[in-house]
């Protein structure tokens, strides 16, 4: 309705009767929703553009992120100043990598000299390695020249150890056919003492028979004494093998341990 006169027919005229009552409703309703929507448009947009920022007071210190916009200091003899960062604030670094690059400040700690003197030292040091290279060929030759001949030592050695050996086994065998022999004459020496004091035999016999069993018996003391020199000889043999091996090996170990020095 127009609501133009200010008396109010409601009560006398159902409304819900007539279609035309409900279609002025509905565009009294949109008209009520778009003014809604263009209020709400217009009050984010207010919102959206209204500044943020506040302002607040407070004590504090102020510092760069980057390390190479803060001010450094280097407490040191020479004095100088950081040329350049090679890492960041957060970064991952492992031991020997380079993290600045110093530079000097001071003329007076240049070295007019410094490309001359640094060949000197790359010469000298190339003549220290040739000296060095010179001795390690050395060493090795003294290597190789102590193994052959302590190859050789050994070899003699060993030899001497084998006729040694050999030497024992053949005055043992003399031994033995010394202690037959012996035996044998005390056997015979003995029949021939009963034999004398028989009367079945003269003492000349008896005589003639106890020449040769001491004959016998001296062999066998020879013979004996012979072994035991072998024996000695073969101790000996021995010893001077292991004499000859603990020397040699002394002296290879010294010398290849000097080619690491």
């Amino acid at each position: 309705m127009l609501n133009i006169s200010p008396y109010s027919i409601k009560d006398k005229v159902d409304e819900k009767k007539y279609r035309s009552f409900s279609l002025f409703e509905e565009i009294r309703a949109d008209k009520i929703l778009k003014k809604l929507l263009l209020s709400f448009f217009l009050l984010f947009l207010a919102v959206a553009f209204l500044p943020w920022t506040q302002n607040i007071r407070g004590n504090g210190q102020v510092t760069a992120l980057s390390p190479s916009q803060r001010p450094q200091e280097l407490n040191s003899v020479i004095d100088g100043r950081i040329e350049e960062w090679y890492v960041q604030e957060g970064d991952y670094v492992e031991e020997g990598d380079t993290i600045i690059f110093i530079r000097e400040i001071k003329d007076e700690y240049f070295d007019p000299r410094l490309l001359e003197r640094t060949q000197a030292q790359i010469d000298a040091k190339r003549q220290s390695l040739g000296f060095y290279e010179e001795k390690i060929d050395a060493l090795k030759s003294q290597v190789v020249a102590i193994d052959e001949n302590r190859q050789l030592k050994l070899n003699q050695a060993k030899n001497y150890l084998r006729q040694a050996e050999l030497q024992i086994q053949a005055d043992s065998i003399d031994f033995e056919a010394a202690q037959t022999n012996l035996d044998i004459a005390e056997k015979q020496l003995k029949r021939q003492r009963e034999l004398y004091d028989e009367g079945l035999k003269s003492l000349t016999d008896l005589e003639a028979r106890t020449s040769k069993f001491q004959e016998a018996l001296a062999k066998k003391i020879s013979v004996e004494s012979k072994l035991l020199s072998s024996r000695n000889k073969l101790l000996n043999a021995k010893i001077e093998l292991n004499s000859i091996y603990n020397e040699y090996t002394d002296k290879l170990q010294k010398a290849r341990s000097s080619l690491f020095e």
